[in-house]
């Protein structure tokens, strides 16, 4: 599995509104991609909140939901 970070995923979603602008895809397809976009950074952002969380605070624990 490939790791992506928030740099990156701006970079997809650059991209996007770029072949928005050239009308290589629709305002649809740059909406999903958007979306999904946003989805991930979520994601990012809970794991980066869940790991100052288990350095702050020694004795929490905090329940594994990865597979």
């Amino acid at each position: 599995m490939k790791e992506h970070n928030t740099k990156q995923l701006f970079s997809h979603l650059f991209l996007i509104m770029e072949e928005l602008k050239e009308n290589k895809v629709g305002v649809e397809e740059a909406k999903a991609q958007a979306g999904l976009v946003k989805q991930a950074n979520n994601l990012l952002k809970y794991e980066l909140d869940r790991a100052k969380a288990i350095q702050k605070f020694d004795k929490i624990i905090i329940r594994e939901i990865e597979s």
